[in-house]
């Protein structure tokens, strides 16, 4: 069976990139989380501005937007954020 595979947006890489190195741990665990059950992991769901939809998956201290491209298995990071607990 094959896996999905994540794919980082520029604004979600950078954010990514700018972790402290705990921070960023906690950030890869939430990404690995995400990425073994996609379609499984989302809290919520909102429509882009083209009307796409995008799931939301609330990984605390995160928020992880994304889409699914079914036909190639990647999770489509769009925006990562770190949230107020």
């Amino acid at each position: 069976m094959e896996q999905w595979k994540l794919v980082l947006g520029e604004a979600a890489f950078q954010f990514f990139i700018s972790l402290r190195a705990a921070e960023r741990r906690k950030a890869l665990d939430a990404l690995e989380q995400l990425k073994r059950d996609p379609q499984h992991r989302h809290n919520f769901g909102i429509k882009d501005v083209a009307g796409r939809s995008l799931s939301v998956f609330v990984a605390r201290p995160f928020l992880i937007t994304y889409w699914l491209d079914s036909l190639v298995l990647e999770v489509r990071v769009v925006d990562f954020q770190r949230v107020r607990c």
